[in-house]
């Protein structure tokens, strides 16, 4: 029997190496030594994957909350439970004497930062002329970072609390300060939550208002394990007595230990009468038909999922990606087609081989 050298480890000590296809080369005779048994990859036509009862809820990315920016008084409420509201409605208004503070800082260091930039020109050219000392240049330099830093730190702290880069403008031009924190809607939106009432005396971190996005919606449910197991993220669903279709963008991995299912959610195409917390119920439209193979056939070879595909010449050593049933089968998700003639025994001798341990010359 030859030796097959390990190919494996020539990619791994030459990384730019691009090394297709490996090929072990075994006669009909040495087939019969090593035990090895084929099997024929086919087409298994699973039908109906089964109902599945999916909740209607907000996409992570679909949801706002509003909390208190600074301590003062709920002045104002517009929204209530339930209501929609649109980008920039006002929700609600805080009163706050910090906010008052922060805005009289916020224009001070502007005014400072004007100063301070004025300087660093003159002293810049004063320097290249020759005219101030290296320490003052530095000095100059030191102070108009400085001021910078902390323009830059009040602003931040206006735009936390609810400025925008339009209202900071206002407040730089008009000079006029006042104590009201209005707090506004960013996108179309319904109001999911307002705890807060009229009047509260709030002290931070408070939560106000909650938002969630109608056009953001996503389908939570949990299948059983039997059906998910035909599953895989890009698959569909349809919702009953209805043509909407939804397609199935996670398939959780971990089996839920007090219902025995498995979670997965999806994303709605082109459905607009869902309401968020709403049950539906959909069928789980079946991919047609799924290749699968015997898990004594699926070898860890270096890491990887790979398969000993029957060839001419021998035996072809085939990544797959593969999916786990969980009842001594796997789902070929890519690597193998219909017809394909793989290794169901002596795969162990196979994997031997492929990583260039025992045999000698045949």
């Amino acid at each position: 029997m030859k030796i097959v050298k390990p190919l494996w480890l020539l990619a791994f000590m030459f990384p730019s190496l691009s090394i297709a296809v490996q090929i072990l080369p075994v006669s009909e005779q040495e087939q019969k030594l090593l035990g090895i048994e084929m099997h024929t990859v086919s087409v298994v036509d699973q039908g109906g994957a089964g109902e599945i009862t999916m909740r209607v809820a907000f996409a992570p990315d679909g949801e706002w909350v509003f909390k208190t920016p600074l301590p003062g008084v709920l002045q104002r409420v517009f929204v209530q439970q339930g209501d929609r509201v649109k980008a920039g409605d006002p929700l609600v208004v805080v009163r706050s004497a910090e906010m008052v503070v922060l805005q009289r800082d916020y224009l001070k260091a502007r005014a400072e930062v004007n100063l301070q930039v004025s300087n660093w020109k003159r002293d810049q050219q004063l320097g290249e002329a020759g005219s101030i000392s290296e320490r003052r240049w530095q000095e100059t330099r030191f102070n108009h970072d400085s001021a910078q830093a902390e323009y830059a730190g009040l602003r931040g702290q206006l735009m936390l609390a609810g400025f925008s880069g339009a209202d900071l403008q206002r407040l730089a031009d008009s000079m006029e300060i006042g104590p009201d924190i209005i707090m506004r809607a960013p996108e179309d939106a319904v109001v999911l939550e307002r705890p807060a009432m009229l009047g509260d005396q709030l002290n931070g971190s408070e939560l106000l208002v909650r938002l969630g996005e109608t056009r953001k919606l996503v389908l939570e449910g949990n299948l059983s394990r039997s059906a998910a197991m035909h599953l895989a993220a890009g698959s569909q669903i349809a919702l009953q007595g209805n043509s909407a279709r939804a397609e199935l963008t996670y398939i959780s991995d971990v089996i839920d230990p007090q219902t025995q299912t498995i979670y997965v959610r999806a994303q709605p195409i082109g459905v607009s009468n869902l309401q968020p917390g709403q049950l539906t119920r959909w069928d789980v439209l079946s991919e047609g038909g799924l290749l699968t193979v015997p898990s004594s056939a699926v070898v860890k070879l270096d890491g990887r999922d790979v398969v000993y595909v029957s060839v001419p010449s021998g035996y072809e050593v085939r990544n797959v990606d593969v999916k786990s049933t969980g009842s001594g089968t796997w789902i070929v998700m890519n690597g193998l087609v219909n017809g394909d003639r793989i290794a169901v025994a002596g795969t162990a001798a196979l994997k031997a081989m492929s990583m260039g341990i025992g045999g000698g010359d045949g």
